[in-house]
């Protein structure tokens, strides 16, 4: 049988959305500060991952 699920324990998908992109920007804003990459290196990455998606969401 299924167990119950806390209604405090539980988020939304805008909530766990939020809370990754959150996390995902300051992961890239201290490899920026820390100059591990540049700005347009990550720009230039996030496009070519996008593209990737996009061509595999295509298939």
């Amino acid at each position: 049988m299924a167990e119950k699920l806390d209604p405090k324990e539980i988020v939304s998908f805008k909530e766990l959305l939020m809370a990754n992109s959150i996390q995902v920007d300051a992961i890239a804003q201290l490899l920026i500060e820390k100059g591990i990459i540049t700005k347009e290196e990550f720009f230039a990455e996030l496009k070519q991952v996008q593209s990737q998606y996009q061509s595999n969401t295509d298939d």
